[in-house]
């Protein structure tokens, strides 16, 4: 990703299979499970499958996971079920959605207690969008998220699902296996490039150009006026916007103070003169099509 290598260990002991379907649409499902169970079985890993019929209930499994983990469990879960864009996951037959906010919730519980090591697969229709409800004041509910972002059909699933697990207790890459068996019909989202592209984003969009003078001007302004100056000399005005200009200026502490708690512990894997050569990349993005 653009200079940015991002590597880890990651222990994977188990695949969850999470199944919520109407009665008419399980058959494809039952057989995916048929295969991976014997799968399972041949190579020594852990499969269950958890069979869930409204928001509450995946909530509670989602609970009843993170407290496994913190005796050992680390899982892929594997989403079998229904997706919208806008509403989040359709669970049946109760037809209720449990919306991405509250699924992201639930994940990084259980993330949390894997220490940023749960891998997620979606096969649900837009499931790639919970990716877009990431804050990172808040610890990441993934290391890694493999999902469609637009329709997939159950075709396609089914075609691909055993192959793709073949081939990840086989290798142990989960990041190989996708390339060589899901992409491009899915995406996968990595938390290390999610955490990157928006530090990236943040100083493109805040730290550099008109946007940074902006900023500074009002904190300029607002600090004036704390400290009760409301007509400033041409000298308060120069130790001020100095000050503020030091203040904001992006560096290594905008990746320290959000990578303990996005990303639970593990190190980025990059620094700011990486960080900023992406930034920089966006900054030019956005100035060659302002000029189109």
């Amino acid at each position: 990703m653009d200079g940015i290598m991002l590597s880890d260990n990651l222990a994977i002991n188990s695949l969850l299979w999470i199944r919520s379907l109407g009665a008419h649409e399980l058959n494809p499902s039952r057989r995916m499970v048929e295969d991976l169970q014997t799968l399972a079985a041949a190579d020594g890993f852990t499969f269950e499958e958890h069979v869930v019929e409204c928001p509450e209930d995946l909530l509670a499994l989602l609970g009843i996971i993170a407290r496994r983990a913190d005796e050992g469990l680390r899982p892929i879960l594997h989403f079998d079920c229904h997706g919208s864009r806008s509403d989040g996951l359709l669970l049946e037959p109760s037809g209720e959605y449990l919306d991405w906010p509250r699924l992201a919730d639930g994940l990084r519980a259980v993330n949390v207690a894997t220490a940023n090591n749960l891998c997620c697969v979606f096969g649900v229709c837009f499931g790639l969008h919970m990716s877009f409800e990431l804050r990172l004041s808040k610890p990441s509910p993934y290391y890694l998220t493999i999902a469609p972002e637009q329709e997939i059909l159950v075709g396609q699933l089914e075609q691909s699902t055993l192959p793709f697990y073949r081939e990840v207790f086989s290798s142990g890459n989960i990041t190989s296996a996708y390339s060589k068996v899901l992409r491009p019909d899915l995406k996968l989202f990595h938390c290390k490039e999610v955490f990157a592209r928006a530090l990236a984003t943040y100083i493109a969009n805040n730290c550099v150009g008109r946007a940074a003078k902006r900023r500074q001007e009002r904190m300029v302004t607002e600090i004036l006026q704390q400290d009760g100056i409301v007509s400033p000399s041409s000298e308060q005005l120069r130790e001020a916007r100095a000050k503020i200009k030091a203040a904001l200026a992006p560096s290594q502490t905008i990746i320290d103070q959000f990578a303990p708690t996005f990303l639970i512990g593990r190190e980025p894997g990059f620094g700011y003169p990486e960080l900023r050569k992406l930034a920089d990349g966006y900054i030019r993005l956005k100035q060659a099509r302002a000029n189109i």
